[in-house]
């Protein structure tokens, strides 16, 4: 790891310092419960013609990576507002459709990230205080809208979540609700990453809906990415908690819109500081490469800002033997990343991690100190918008993000 020779500090350390235990303790106090489903038209004030998506806002239509546009045709084609994937994607960019980046509608999803406004979604409330995110509820298989693929499968597959899953799990929930966090405490002790590894946080989740139907049930636990989502909204909603604390350096969101990568840190509320989006390292199906990658997308990045995924890739060995990645080097990263966060998450401490348990507050002065790149675990979509996904392995938050932030931060 590279230091830089010079290290600008832009904010007074005791109000950093301050702002920062403050951001902290906001986020560690938050309690993440599950509490029902909605509709995406009310609960994000999603409105016919309008779309969600992954990342920060592009800066022009044309920007919209394949991937991307191909989903939000084919959103468009199911919401019935157009008869053809051409149709649509002509429409979008024209602008006839408002894209809406999901971070700013109160909710986070993987990859293309596209939310409509008839699909369900479901409720994560904290209880300890104000605010409510929304999960999306994750599809099955590797030709999905979230890679950029719809067909008439995908149809049915969009159908099946919306129209059984989500009010399945609705009806189980037990009176009162899931709580989130410890699912993912769970899921961590038992090898998980909580973002490209999610299968003990998925059997923790299934034991919690007594009553769920045994269809359902099977097709959750054969699909344990789908907990994935879940994870994501809590912990947007636990970092949401600390937006606008003027001073504070820490992160409060990555995200990625398949073109540019942005950050954003609690002092400056929803401002991005964006540069382009990287292209992953890792795992590709056959027979595939590298070379058919899409540069890197999806608001689950947010787990990584939360202090999991690629911050605890030290405590998941089996999630390194999945992507090909050599332990010693994983477990060194993994170490490397714990380093960036000013304290240590109260509820979350897996096995390898010993004493140090897994970070809470991702710090941009230390990542810009330590010229250390965010590394981020991540799916890997074909860059055609139609192969769909092709991979999963590393990327990484480009460093550009994280001192325009800083900066800022002083500025202001």
């Amino acid at each position: 790891m590279n230091k830089s020779a010079s290290v600008s500090y832009p904010v007074d350390p005791e109000r950093r310092r301050i702002a920062n235990q403050k951001v902290v303790e906001r986020v560690a106090a938050t309690q993440p419960v599950l509490a029902g489903c909605e509709r995406a038209a009310n609960a994000l004030n999603l409105a016919d013609g309008e779309l969600g998506h992954a990342g920060p806002p592009f800066d022009e239509l044309a920007e919209i990576p394949a991937p991307v546009l191909n989903a939000l045709a084919g959103a468009a084609v199911y919401e019935g507002w157009a008869g053809t994937l051409d149709a649509a994607r002509s429409s979008i960019l024209r602008g006839e459709i408002r894209l809406r980046a999901n971070h700013d509608l109160g909710t986070v999803s993987p990859m293309s990230g596209v939310v409509r406004p008839s699909q369900i979604v479901m409720r994560i409330e904290n209880r300890t205080g104000p605010g409510v995110t929304y999960a999306t509820l994750g599809e099955a298989g590797r030709c999905v809208l979230r890679f950029g693929c719809y067909d008439a499968h995908v149809a049915a597959g969009l159908r099946y979540l919306d129209d059984i899953v989500g009010p399945a799990i609705a009806r189980a929930l037990p009176p009162g609700g899931v709580p989130v966090l410890p699912l993912i405490a769970e899921g961590l002790a038992l090898g998980d990453d909580v973002h490209q590894r999610n299968i003990g946080g998925m059997f923790a989740f299934a034991r919690q809906l007594a009553s769920l139907e045994n269809s359902v049930c099977s097709w959750l636990l054969w699909n344990p990415q789908h907990f994935l989502n879940y994870a994501m909204a809590a912990a947007k909603l636990a970092l949401d908690q600390a937006e606008g604390i003027a001073d504070s350096t820490i992160v409060t969101a990555i995200s990625r819109n398949g073109s540019s990568c942005g950050v954003r840190v609690a002092g400056m509320g929803k401002r991005w500081f964006c540069a382009p989006a990287t292209i992953s390292d890792g795992h590709f199906f056959a027979p595939h490469s590298r070379d058919d990658a899409q540069r890197d997308l999806g608001d689950s990045a947010i787990m990584e800002t939360f202090g999991l995924g690629g911050a605890v890739s030290h405590c998941s060995p089996e999630l390194a033997r999945i992507m090909l990645r050599d332990w010693p080097q994983s477990e060194a990263a993994g170490r490397s990343m714990r380093a960036l966060f000013w304290s240590a998450h109260p509820l979350f401490a897996p096995a390898l991690a010993g004493s140090e348990k897994a970070g809470l507050g991702l710090d941009a002065q230390r990542v810009v100190e330590e010229q250390s790149p965010v590394r981020i675990h991540t799916g890997i979509a074909h860059r055609d918008g139609a192969t769909g996904w092709i991979g999963i392995g590393v990327a990484s938050a480009p460093l550009s993000c994280f001192e325009q932030a800083l900066s800022a931060v002083g500025q202001a």
